[in-house]
């Protein structure tokens, strides 16, 4: 009879300690960590031009940076852009931090790409502006492109609150 109060009273004891601490760590994990999409939005906010983005993604093979070995890399994603894929921004979580080195190379290569003077002639002139001045990243797990406008200096602030939420 002892031996069963001691084990229920055991029992108890832990599940009140649980009941404690379970709810801290849990609102630690929803606070703590941004959402790819939450990210994006606050970049679309401060750079405008949301109207322009009419398509959205979580799928690593929809974003053309990405061979299907970087692919393999991505944890979450979010891409929006519009229809000739110009003005998009497209924000990356790794899996690993390595991961995300190499991610950030398969965008650099994409912008070196994109704003080759061959693809260029297939846009408007504000269009590649928009091309040439897209900026990308990388902190920690994370990876960005933005292109959302032809000045370099409104990438740049969407880039700036990106890196403020990392």
């Amino acid at each position: 009879m002892r031996y069963r109060w001691r084990v229920v009273s055991f029992f108890l004891i832990v599940a009140v300690a649980l009941m404690g601490f379970l709810p801290q760590n849990t609102a630690v994990a929803k606070g703590g960590k941004k959402s790819c999409k939450s990210l994006c939005s606050a970049v679309v906010k401060k750079t405008g031009g949301s109207g322009k983005l009419k398509y959205t993604s979580k799928k690593a093979s929809d974003f053309g940076a990405l061979s299907f070995r970087e692919k393999s890399k991505v944890k979450k994603m979010q891409y929006s852009h519009d229809k000739k894929e110009v003005y998009s921004i497209c924000i990356i979580e790794a899996k690993k931090a390595a991961g995300a080195k190499s991610l950030f190379t398969a965008v650099k290569k994409y912008v070196e790409k994109n704003c080759d003077s061959n693809n260029l002639k297939n846009y408007t002139l504000e269009e590649q502006g928009v091309l040439t001045n897209a900026v990308y990243g990388r902190k920690g797990k994370y990876v960005w492109y933005i292109a959302m406008s032809d000045q370099k200096e409104k990438n740049g602030k969407g880039e700036k609150v990106l890196k403020k939420k990392l």
